[in-house]
């Protein structure tokens, strides 16, 4: 069993407007899903057939919403109760660009905090491998990812951290490492302090190898927009190239990449299957309208069409 975490999930509601007319009526029809990032790697593993689990925190009128679409969507699940209600997310996708407002959720009291804890540690010892995605809502320290990664390392089980900013820092600080992270080109910039670019990859190689925050983290894998991926697994690098098959909604292509990576490494795969998986998932969900979503009859296309290569 795969167990996704959401900490902060959502209610995704999108309007799709042809010209957003300001200060002044604009009539809509939402579209309405479960969103947060784990929850878009749950949606993928469904589609691949994983048995998996999502968990994480749920409130109020809205949580009860939110687990009736993760039903719709035949997405197992087992979520902490909360008092604060859960949050929505509104993307408004006119003339040509996206407009976001994007609710920063309930805050956590303490007793709520300890009884997922206590829940999460249950889970753990009955999964095969972890995911934990996305934000912390407030009342939850940055560090607490890591405390999460710690229980499930004590319970021998993998984890993947898609996360950024204060927690993933904590995360990197940490004794005790997840499996895998996900971090872009960009955020890896950001925490080496260089200005790398996808020319550069030896030289990335060399820099995370000499930066402690990283040592004792199995797979470190840098995405790259167009230009694919590089990843590290054990001392060993990996270039990897992406077919050229333009996008139609690239949202959640990083959820489903993490989907991927999760339902190779939890069948114990090597190293080529893991990264092809991994990115022919984001590149399928990119090639679907649908967030969340692979277009599973192109895989054998896409899956043989991914190149990768030993650095």
């Amino acid at each position: 069993m795969i167990l996704t975490v959401t900490m902060n999930p959502s209610i995704d509601t999108a309007y799709q407007l042809d010209h957003l007319v300001i200060d002044d009526v604009n009539r809509v029809t939402p579209i309405k899903t479960a969103g947060g990032k784990g929850l878009n790697v749950s949606r993928v593993l469904v589609q691949l057939g994983d048995d998996v689990l999502a968990t994480g925190l749920l409130g109020g009128h809205m949580g009860e919403f939110l687990a009736d679409r993760m039903d719709d969507d035949g997405i197992p699940h087992d979520f902490t109760p909360i008092a604060g209600e859960s949050r929505i997310c509104i993307a408004v996708l006119h003339d040509g660009n996206q407009t976001e407002f994007l609710e920063s959720g309930p805050t956590v009291a303490p007793e709520e905090l300890a009884a997922f804890s206590a829940h999460f540690a249950e889970l753990a010892a009955k999964a095969d491998c972890i995911t934990i995605s996305g934000s912390l809502p407030k009342g939850i320290d940055a560090g607490y990812y890591a405390e999460m990664v710690k229980v499930a390392a004590e319970a021998g089980k993998p984890v993947l951290l898609d996360t950024s900013g204060a927690a993933l820092d904590a995360a990197l600080a940490a004794d005790v490492k997840p499996t895998l992270i996900k971090p872009n080109l960009t955020e890896i910039n950001g925490l080496l302090g260089t200005s790398f670019t996808p020319d550069d990859l030896p030289a990335l190689q060399q820099a995370l190898a000499e930066d402690a925050r990283f040592a004792g983290i199995p797979w470190v894998v840098v995405t790259m927009g167009g230009a694919g991926a590089v990843a590290f697994h054990e001392g060993t690098g990996y270039r990897v190239i992406m077919p050229n098959i333009p996008a139609v909604n690239a949202t959640g292509s990083g959820d489903s990449t993490i989907a991927g990576f999760a339902h190779a490494i939890a069948a114990g795969a090597d190293d080529d299957t893991v990264l092809r998986c991994g990115n022919t998932c984001g590149k399928l969900n990119a090639m679907d309208p649908q967030t969340g979503h692979l277009v599973i009859d192109r895989w054998d296309e896409v899956y043989n069409a991914v190149e990768v290569t030993e650095l």
